[in-house]
């Protein structure tokens, strides 16, 4: 039921942004106020069932597409990293419990424990994993703060690239578009490359 409920808000954000579309887009070109832009791309970022993605895009759309880029980069890493420190320092415990309830974590802790850093990277590369279950469980397993948002501010880049890009020039340049997402898919099918468990020689 909560799995629906959530499918049902993400659905409900998206069609609420497509409707206000011009209301939201006549905001940001108006005010290109930077801090305040920056602070509601972070507060944006805190709201699980708005779809992040399309966010970036609209940022990309409203304020080209290496500016969106930036704003949305530094906005998801300072909500990361306030995600860390909430749950590390004040809701470890219902944090822990309500990861525990997710499938799959599991191998994720176990590819952390061998590969922190890369882990992470690869983890913020990959679409489909809840960006939000990676902030908190980083906060949860005490991962080292800078080593965390590192590896968190590096595997950003190329998601928030492509989706700023496409905001900003799918209908003008579709071509560009296509080979952005191929070169997208290629960073991760090389990342996820780089660590596949390595076979002993011998």
């Amino acid at each position: 039921m909560r799995k629906w409920l959530m499918a049902l808000l993400y659905v409900a954000g998206v069609i609420l942004a497509f409707i206000y579309r011009n209301e939201i887009l006549g905001w940001l070109r108006e005010d290109h106020n930077l801090l305040l832009s920056i602070g509601a791309a972070t507060l944006l970022a805190f709201i699980p069932v708005i779809p992040y993605k399309a966010v970036i895009a609209l940022f990309g759309y409203a304020y080209g597409s290496v500016a969106g880029a930036a704003i949305c980069w530094l906005a998801t890493t300072i909500a990361a990293a306030l995600v860390y420190g909430i749950v590390k320092y004040i809701f470890q415990d219902r944090a822990g419990t309500y990861l525990a309830s997710i499938p799959l974590l599991e191998k994720f802790s176990s590819a952390v424990q061998r590969r922190p850093f890369a882990s992470i990277v690869l983890a913020r590369l990959t679409p489909v994993i809840p960006q939000m279950v990676v902030n908190i469980y980083a906060g949860v397993s005490g991962l080292h703060f800078w080593s965390y948002l590192a590896a968190t501010g590096l595997g950003k880049i190329p998601g928030i690239s492509l989706y700023a890009f496409l905001g900003g020039q799918l209908f003008l340049h579709p071509k560009s578009a296509v080979i952005a997402i191929l070169v997208y898919v290629a960073v991760i099918a090389l990342a996820v490359w780089s660590l596949r468990p390595r076979r002993s020689l011998g």
